[in-house]
This record gives structure tokens, sequence and C-alpha cells, in this order.
């Protein structure tokens, strides 16, 4: 299948590289090898098999899959996706897949492998390393486009998974939603154009500082650790024991335990326990729920008890949390600003 869109616009006889799909499952085209992938989910859970290990993923989500990956679901439950095909020549004439594979860009891509480096330092680092530009002003406009496609390229890894809080999943829906319409609509001759804008928005966007720490990079060897991982993300809401944990995959404590102290040097229940502070300062961080109702969302029905775990693990209080993040986003917006003008 041709992942292309044809304009249906009298007078308009092109295409675009990109294309539009929403069902029930996963794509059948996912493996194609002439596009990159970005897939929104709302709801459900995963299990991907990544090069002999295991990746269990909660939604909501957005996932980023280059052309080189294999991608296999191993099992998924209640999962619904929104699909957006696109070549990187939307992005820049010049980045052919054959192109950006043959290493003719490596000097641009290499240079943002690091994916704890501001943009501000990615460019020094390039200047640093000794890369002189022919055209200067070409080269760098070269490098700034390529940072939109580093998910596409991050070390070792072929697929990028984030979490999304529910704001989050709203804003990257409309996208999806916006560029669902110009697809399927073409309302007049500038389809095209607002297309690759909102393409642009969704990769300028998760590049951003912000969906650092959102990434789901926890790959397990053990299957039954991923499957158990994946009934934690799937009920961590819920009041989960280690009792409903055994009855529901037919195993004993110490079965559960050893695979668990094998894999990720903790139990099954501390690993719940961090699952849960580690999504409690995510929302603490850029939701808008309040300590009550994250506390709730979270798994943890008393605050009280929930501020004493969550002050175990952080040494803060919620409130004290939130407090210090909202200090150093406002002093790195600061910063942005400063470094812009």
């Amino acid at each position: 299948m041709e992942l292309t869109t044809k304009s249906k616009r009298p007078g308009m006889n092109c295409s675009l590289d990109v294309f539009y799909e929403q069902k029930d499952g996963f794509s059948d085209y996912l493996n194609d090898k002439t596009t990159y992938k970005m897939i929104l989910l709302r709801s459900g859970s995963f299990i991907v098999e990544d090069r002999g290990k295991y990746i269990s993923i909660g939604t909501p989500a957005l996932i980023f899959i280059n052309d080189k990956a294999e991608f296999k679901v191993v099992s998924e439950n209640d999962i619904k996706t929104r699909t957006v095909y696109f070549s990187p020549t939307v992005i820049r004439d010049e980045f052919t897949i054959e192109a950006l594979n043959s290493g003719k860009y490596d000097r641009f891509l290499n240079a943002i492998d690091d994916s704890d480096m501001t943009q501000n330092e990615k460019m020094e680092k390039l200047i640093n390393d000794d890369i002189r530009f022919e055209d200067d002003f070409s080269n760098e406009m070269i490098y700034q486009d390529a940072l939109y496609l580093q998910q596409f390229f991050m070390k070792d890894r072929d697929i990028g998974y984030f979490n999304l809080t529910l704001q989050e999943y709203n804003w990257f829906m409309r996208v999806f939603i916006s560029i669902e319409y110009e697809v399927k609509e073409q309302p007049d001759n500038f389809w095209i154009m607002r297309i690759r804008y909102f393409i642009l928005q969704l990769l300028f966007t998760t590049s951003a500082d912000f969906y650092r720490n959102n990434r789901q990079d926890d790959i397990y060897k053990d299957p039954l650790v991923a499957r158990v991982t994946r009934y934690l993300w799937d009920n961590i809401y819920e009041d989960i024991t280690m009792d409903t944990v055994l009855k529901e995959f037919s195993i004993n404590k110490n079965t559960l335990n050893d695979a668990f102290n094998k894999e990720v040097s903790m139990s099954c229940m501390t690993y719940l326990e961090q699952m849960r502070i580690n999504l409690a300062k995510h929302e603490l961080r850029f939701g808008t729920h309040t300590i009550s109702e994250i506390s709730d969302g979270c798994g943890y029905r008393e605050t009280n008890y929930f501020t004493k775990v969550f002050k175990k693990y952080t040494g803060m209080t919620p409130s004290e949390y939130q407090k210090q993040m909202k200090s150093l986003d406002d002093l790195r917006t600061k910063e942005r600003t400063f470094d812009e003008d």
C-alpha cells in the first residue's frame, strides 16, 4: 500500500507523502520502510518485543517509529490508535530515507544523540566538535531541521514511547484530528501547507525539554515481569495488593518477587509503589489536579498516607515538590527567553 495522500482538489494534480489511519488495534503498516510513524493511544495497554526484550506500555501514550524498526506486539488490551505516516521529506526536501540512512547527515544527527542537552548546548557541541559549515546559514538551518527528527534517532532505539497526562493527550488529539480533517476533506488549496504545519507542531513539541522525563524506556528480559507490569499500569488507580496480583497470574509470591528482584532489583509491590510515585511526580509537575485527586488517581485513597509514601521517596511532601518544580520550570522559561534575546 502506498502511504500517501493524493489531492482531490480541482487543478491540483499532486500528492503528499503523509497518510492518516484510525482503527481498533494497531495498523498493519507499522513496519513500512518508506515512512516514519507517530501513533497516539488513549486507552488500553500492550507489550512490545524489542530485540529479544520486552517493553510494557501503558496509556495515554505517544509512539515514534522510524523506518528501521521492527514493531512486534506480543499482546494488547483494548487498544485504539490514530497513526500519522510521513516521509521526512515533509520536513526538508533533502531528508529522504536513503539520505538520512546513508550517513550524509550524521554530523547533524549525531550531535543530538545526548537527550540531556538543551538545543543551545547541542549547537555549541556541534561547533566545538570542529564541524565547519561550508555555508553557515544553510547548514545551521539543516541542523535545526534535523532537531525535529531527533525522536526517530534516539541512541540504540528505533522506537520511542512517551507517557502523556490527560491534558497532554487532549492537545495531541486536537492536532491529530486536524491532520485527519485536512487529509480527508482538503477544504482548500492550502491543505498541504497546513498538514506540514501540524506535523511540525507534533515534532517540535516532543523535542522540547518538557517531554524528557516522560519516555517509557523500561525494557524487560522476563516476559512475566512485562505482563505483570502491564497489569499494574492498567490497574494503577485501583487498590492492588499482592494477593490480587498472585491470583491474577496464578503464581506464588516467591516466584513473582524472585522474577522482579532479578529484573529490577526490587519486589513487585515496591516496584508498584515507585510506579505510583513517578506518576504522581509527573501529575504534580504538569497536571492540573489537586493533590487529593492525584493521590486518588495514583491508587492512594488516603491523602495522608500518600504524603508519607511520597516523602519517603522524594524527601519532600507533594506540595513542596510541586512548588519546587514550578520554580525550576519558571527559571528555565526565563533562561530560554534570555537565550532567545
